[in-house]
């Protein structure tokens, strides 16, 4: 495809309903803040003596584990349901109340109050989720994403344009950081989101609904949202049926002068899921559901650095339309659990961007991908009386994935294409991937207190591409080129052992792995040293090295979480440019390290109640470990050892304090939130021009609600200072053309209305 200027490229939560309440459980940012952040050496003594002196106490005063902080229930581990506190796991868990209390509305939001986690912002539905700051704009997807059973990992050979699903009627989130490769597979490089949804309650008639109002600073105008739920019994504790829908409609806030236009980047999103279950007995229950989304954003909100205004004569719409269904059955033996699970994804995308800069008169590139994806995995997960216990299963996984970039010289007078255009570059492909595995995890529990574990995958990935160069500028030899294929296979592994010092003290140490699946370049293309591109790129690898705990304090009122880490990231997969300087390709390159600090806790004094604070910061160093071609090629400004990964930050942290209260007889609460995030540099150094720093602000919000019967209504605030910075950056080849940034969204001062019903 035509090279794009390139971009920029927790806590807990008491109102959790777990979904194991519906089905028996089977077991139980720099310089000016560089003397604020401490040096590797210290925070690692810190943390370890932390560790150390948690260990001492724990064995000297630790009782039953208080109920004054609640056990948050996930199911990552496929081993049935476990909390937060008893998996020796890095993982946080966002319950739905505390996303509807810090106005989470995607992927960006969620980011804010969790460490290790960020995203990448290039717009609506179109963000790249970097977990522990393996950040790689090339090649597929490096953090896994599903809803539910249904793996949903980018569209298709892309690390950008994630799905991000609307956050209404979640029983939770969870984030699992670092390599999950022996149970999530391909992509689940730094981590993995899982999204899970309530399910339908089979013995009570339910509703819901939500209506949100707000508006926005910066001449935003306003923005509207209404959800929906409704769940029924058809047949009272047999089966059951949910369905949930939404509608949003928000104002623009960007300019374009040179069109006369202002608040362009206006956006309406529609959607909803239907959900059944159904129980076939007393051992076997069947989940299916069957969920569609569609965003529609008349322009992208790309502004120069002065003002939310952008130059130029072309707009850059996005369109997102997702479709997804799922069948999932779940039968109980008596020695453990058979899970079969089959899931359909279908995603098309379209998107414009400006390519002014490379032809003769204002023009953009239209780019539609279309990716059909079916998985399918079979499961077992045991529930033996002896200190042995496993899970074993198979996957396999077909994708494909169809391509369009069309570019065009657009009307200057609407910023459009025209109606009857004629293009100057016209390149289709098409995409076939099959990925076939077999895992398991093996549990020995040595004692009460120690554990031993080992996991492997199996893995076979074959990827097939054609492309049809109709139309190009660049010298590209037009006409349908020779497939491309790329098989890969190998096995990755886990290792780890924790102890628990009691019951409110867990540790853990963990070896684990990533990859990332390898694939085609579609287009025949050469080198700036007049050798072929390479036809196709491997897979890249993650060793991840860990040290973690989980533990609770003085009787259940404090819980400090934390974790430890160093990962080698070797192979990686990074795009270069051609000899015509228009295209890129990708191919793999180098080696990284990557080592962080992960902090969590929530305090909860008994001597004030109704009192909660969350927590949460994030310390981590991302280097090259050698240097990139490029580099040893002779450009000076490309990547070398020791340079750090663009688009990383070094520190991040957040902050959620709640006071319950009653007032006038009813329940009520006032919260606060704050989350500041370090700096990020666009390339690997600034020995380049297009070395450009962004991040290093602070974002606040506030909320008050109260509840009257089957009522509550909240006022809220985010973005309260208007903070206007930069979250990504496009750095502008033009001479006398500002860069173009995508930056905060603008305050938002809020009203929310919550409607709910149960009867049963």
């Amino acid at each position: 495809m035509l090279r794009r200027p390139a971009p920029a490229s927790t806590t807990t939560d008491n109102k959790i309903q777990p979904e194991a309440a519906r089905k028996a459980p089977s077991s139980q940012r720099q310089e000016r803040y560089t003397a604020m952040i401490p040096s590797r050496q210290q925070l690692l003594a810190a943390a370890i003596s932390s560790l150390c002196s948690t260990a001492v106490l724990a064995q000297s005063g630790a009782g039953e584990r208080s109920a004054a902080l609640e056990e948050v229930v996930v199911t990552a581990s496929k081993r049935g349901v476990s909390t937060v506190q008893d998996i020796p796991t890095n993982i946080s868990a966002i319950g739905g109340a505390l996303l509807e209390q810090t106005h989470a509305m995607g992927i960006q939001d969620m980011a804010r109050f969790i460490p290790g986690l960020s995203a990448v912002d290039n717009g609506p539905g179109n963000e790249q989720v970097i977990i522990r700051g393996l950040a790689s704009s090339a090649g597929a997807a490096q953090v896994g994403t599903l809803f539910d059973e249904i793996p949903a990992t980018g569209t298709g050979g892309t690390n950008v344009a994630q799905t991000d699903l609307q956050l209404y009627d979640l029983e939770r989130v969870e984030v699992l950081r670092g390599p999950q490769g022996t149970l999530y597979g391909s992509g689940s490089q730094g981590g993995t989101l899982r999204y899970i949804t309530n399910k339908p309650n089979l013995s009570a008639l339910e509703g819901s609904l939500q209506m949100d109002a707000g508006t926005r600073s910066r001449d935003a105008g306003e923005a509207y949202q209404v959800n929906g739920m409704f769940n029924a019994p058809v047949v009272e504790d047999t089966f059951a049926l949910r369905a949930v829908g939404f509608y949003r409609d928000a104002d623009g806030y960007v300019d374009l002068p040179d069109l006369g236009e202002s608040g362009t980047n206006s956006e309406e999103s529609y959607g909803g899921r239907l959900m059944g279950t159904l129980l076939l007995g007393e051992r076997t229950t069947l989940n299916a559901s069957a969920w569609y989304q569609n965003l529609e954003v008349d322009d992208q909100p790309l502004v120069n650095e002065r003002e939310d205004a952008r130059p130029g004569q072309v707009r850059l719409p996005f369109e997102d339309e997702l479709t997804m269904y799922n069948l999932t059955l779940d039968h109980e033996l008596d020695s453990g659990d058979i899970t079969a699970t089959a899931s359909w994804y279908d995603r098309a995308t379209f998107f414009a961007f400006d390519v002014s800069q490379f032809v003769p008169m204002p023009g953009s590139v239209n780019q539609n991908r279309d990716n059909e994806l079916f998985s399918a995995e079979l499961r077992y997960a045991s529930r033996f009386d002896g200190p042995l216990q496993m899970i074993v299963g198979g996957f396999y996984q077909e994708r494909e994935t169809s391509s369009s970039s069309i570019g065009y010289f657009v009307d200057t007078s609407t910023g459009l294409v025209p109606s009857d255009p004629a293009s100057f570059f016209d390149n289709r492909a098409e995409t076939d991937f099959t990925n076939k595995a077999l895992f398991g995890e093996f549990t020995w529990e040595v004692s009460e207190q120690l554990e031993l574990l080992a996991g492997f995958r199996a893995f076979e990935v074959d990827t097939w591409s054609q492309a049809n160069e109709i139309a190009s500028p660049f010298g590209e030899p037009a006409g349908l080129q020779n497939p491309l294929e790329s098989d890969n296979s190998d096995v990755i592994y886990k290792l780890q052992a924790s102890y628990r010092f009691n019951d409110d003290v867990l540790a853990y140490l963990v070896y684990s792995q990533g990859f990332r699946e390898g694939g085609a370049n579609t287009l025949n293309l050469e080198t700036p040293s007049g050798r072929p591109v390479p036809r196709g790129f491997e897979p890249d690898l993650v060793d991840n090295y860990e040290f973690g705990w989980k533990s609770d304090w003085l009787d259940g009122q404090l819980r400090l979480n934390g974790a430890l880490y160093t990962m080698q990231w070797t192979d990686i997969q990074v795009s270069l440019l051609d000899a015509t300087q228009a295209f890129e390709y990708i191919t793999n390159a180098g080696k990284a390290d990557l080592m962080g600090v992960e902090l969590e806790s929530v305090i909860r004094p008994a001597a004030l109640p109704g009192l909660t604070i969350r927590f949460n910061a994030n310390y981590s160093e991302q280097e090259l470990a050698e240097n990139t071609p490029a580099y040893d090629a002779g450009d000076i400004t490309a990547g070398r050892d020791g340079d750090r990964l663009p688009d990383t930050f070094p520190f991040s942290a957040g902050l959620i304090v709640e006071q319950q209260f009653e007032l006038g007889g009813y329940n009520a609460y006032a919260s606060l939130d704050a989350s500041y995030v370090g700096t990020a540099l666009t390339t690997f150094s600034k020995r380049s021009t297009d070395a450009r720093e962004y991040g290093d602000y602070i974002l606040g919000g506030a909320r008050l609600g109260v509840s009257l019967n089957n009522w509550e209504a909240a006022l809220y605030v985010t973005n309260i200072a208007d903070v206007r910075e930069p979250v990504n950056w496009e750095v502008e080849a033009r001479e006398g053309i500002p860069d173009r940034i995508f930056t905060t969204q603008p305050r938002t001062v809020g009203i929310n209305l919550v409607y709910t019903f149960q009867e049963g």
